[in-house]
């Protein structure tokens, strides 16, 4: 049974793993297995699972053991304050927070993000401040579309696999998709009264994952420059697997690129490298 369940597991690494070209699988595999000696239960077999994910060498891949703390995390997770202000009566700040939950809470977090747009969207703004440098990931779906009237419509960005396969990211009709697929919608997005000629990006050393990923949404877009440090070099997309008892393997599957495909990986270098991010953004978006 033990077994059984780390080679599945290896199975499902060796398939899909960003790094699958790069590892010897023969010895992994075969590391592994010698560390089974003596282990007969399924809960003997999680800590070798964890030391053959940082093997891997992707620094994003990890192990969820079957807990029903996870799922009570989820029904009574709460939506993180969106700091949201107005500088100089014409500059529009906001700081999204790390996010990770699903669902219901989801759809909440993306409207509540929303809702603090249009406060925001009066005639007098001159740009915008999407502040993400404390942002550490969790759910890009509610990130991206609380921020999609600020990103626009169409493509945003992609995935892109060891083989080479893409899907993309885009946000139409009020919902953002993964390629075909629906991952959140909600009614009525919001449409802003003009288009911002200017949107100034904060970023930081904690900013990673899926908060790299709307780092990334924003690339491309001719109004936007984005100021501070690099980014904590996580911007690679993780799938889920579920195990036969219900333990998940995080799986680093994919690499994030921009609308022009330009491929990250690693950390993101922000245009404008600053200590002081925020006032940097300000005298930018206050120049005439």
């Amino acid at each position: 049974m033990a077994e059984t369940y780390l080679n599945s597991a290896i199975d499902i690494m060796q398939e899909n793993s960003i790094k699958t070209e790069s590892i010897n699988w023969k010895n992994l595999r075969d590391n592994a297995n010698k560390n089974l000696k003596g282990k007969r239960t399924i809960e003997e077999v999680y800590p070798i699972i964890e030391s053959t994910l940082k093997e891997l060498g992707d620094n994003h891949s990890f192990f969820l053991p079957k807990s029903t703390d996870s799922i009570k995390a989820e029904s009574e997770g709460t939506i993180p304050q969106i700091e949201a202000k107005i500088f100089n009566k014409q500059i529009a700040y906001l700081k999204i927070p790390a996010f990770n939950n699903g669902g219901n809470l989801a759809s909440r977090f993306a409207s509540k993000i929303q809702n603090k747009i249009k406060a925001m969207d009066k005639p007098e703004i001159k740009g915008w401040i999407v502040d993400l440098s404390e942002n550490y990931g969790g759910n890009m779906w509610p990130m991206y579309l609380g921020l999609a009237p600020l990103i626009g419509e169409g493509i945003s960005g992609y995935f892109f696999d060891w083989e080479q396969n893409s899907a993309e990211w885009s946000f139409k009709n009020n919902a953002v998709y993964n390629k075909e697929d629906i991952k959140l919608e909600i009614e009525n997005s919001y449409v802003l009264n003009k288009t911002p000629t200017k949107i100034a990006i904060l970023t930081g050393q904690m900013t990673a994952s899926s908060g790299e990923a709307i780092v990334i949404a924003f690339n491309g877009l001719s109004s936007t420059k984005s100021f501070g440090e690099k980014t904590l070099g996580l911007s690679t997309g993780n799938t889920v697997y579920e195990l036969s008892d219900g333990a998940r393997l995080i799986l680093t599957t994919t690499i994030m690129a921009d609308r022009l495909k330009n491929l990250y990986g690693g950390q993101i270098k922000p245009d404008v490298l600053t200590t002081n991010p925020k006032g940097k953004a300000i005298e930018w978006l206050m120049e005439k």
